[in-house]
């Protein structure tokens, strides 16, 4: 009951938000984070992912399922931007769903282009989820551990764990390539599973943050217009970016943990994903991927997202 009210107050704000500014703070991205913040920024964001299992989950009795997340982002200042968001998903093959927990996110950008050739951003997380939790914000560690794992006394009710990225990240004109090196630590057995996600996205009709003078005038001459992509114009605040097109990629997975880090994509999560998206108007932006599995270990996924910016 609780996950359709959920569903449907998702589903109406997008519908009340679509006819009026969007740009994601990842750049169009799904797993790997970008450097952009934006001061005053807020976005709504809705992801939905539909899955369809590896050939070693199905022999777990997974079957195909939707996952979904709500995600609302506020940019704090120009190098500061926190996120709250909460995650659910229908099994589609046993006609259930469930509320499965939330995310807080923290990101704060800690260098920018000078000493390095590139932006350098700090990410924190704490997620307090279901065991059963089955969105991927990201992949990490092992699917079959190459190692023989404790014995649990008893299952955990709950998984609290904190995860930390380091997110480097450059624009060249409209396109931006970006990396980040994943870690997630369990709070309870301080075990930290590591993971990557490396992407790169083109933006047509895209400012460019480096070097616009256009971005940056509307930043200095006109304070009050919260716009990403502003025009730059003399008397008014105009957004760019409606009707805009981006496209690029995505490489994502895990690669071990602190037991044992190694790249056996036979036991390991690994995924390549093009990526589309699309500026419906200056406040809602529309982006999809098809993730194909590289490994046996690897689910097939089809992921829309919505984001609406205030």
């Amino acid at each position: 009951m609780v996950t359709k009210k959920i569903l449907s107050l998702s589903w109406l704000v997008l519908f009340l938000g679509f006819p009026c500014r969007a740009f994601a703070a990842n750049s169009g991205y799904f797993t790997t984070y970008s450097h952009h913040v934006e001061k005053g920024e807020v976005e709504l964001m809705f992801m939905n992912d539909y899955t369809a299992p590896s050939k070693f989950r199905k022999e777990e009795g997974q079957g195909e399922y939707f996952s979904h997340m709500i995600e609302l982002e506020y940019g704090v200042s120009g190098r500061y931007s926190t996120e709250f968001m909460i995650e659910w998903f229908e099994d589609k093959d046993k006609e259930r769903s469930k509320f499965t927990g939330y995310r807080w996110e923290n990101r704060y950008l800690l260098l920018e282009e000078g000493p390095l050739p590139f932006n350098v951003m700090g990410y924190v997380e704490y997620e307090d989820l279901h065991p059963e939790t089955r969105f991927k914000m990201e992949t990490s560690g092992w699917i079959d551990p190459p190692y023989e794992e404790a014995a649990e006394t008893e299952e955990p009710d709950r998984e609290r764990i904190l995860e930390s990225r380091l997110i480097l990240s450059k624009d060249f004109g409209s396109t931006n390539v970006a990396f980040n090196p994943i870690f997630e630590t369990d709070i309870k057995d301080a075990t930290t599973a590591f993971g990557y996600s490396l992407g790169i996205i083109h933006h047509s009709g895209h400012m460019n943050h480096a070097a616009g003078k256009e971005h940056c005038s509307c930043q200095h001459d006109m304070k009050d217009c919260h716009c990403a992509h502003c025009s730059g114009t003399s008397d008014k605040c105009d957004c760019k970016m409606g009707g805009s097109i981006g496209m690029g990629f995505e490489l994502f997975g895990g690669v071990g943990d602190s037991k044992k880090f190694d790249i056996r994509p036979s036991r390991q999560e690994h995924y390549l994903g093009p990526i589309l998206t699309y500026h419906v108007s200056p406040r809602v932006m529309a982006h999809v991927q098809l993730a194909m599995g590289l490994s046996s270990a690897s689910d097939n996924l089809v992921r829309l997202n919505f984001g609406y910016e205030f």
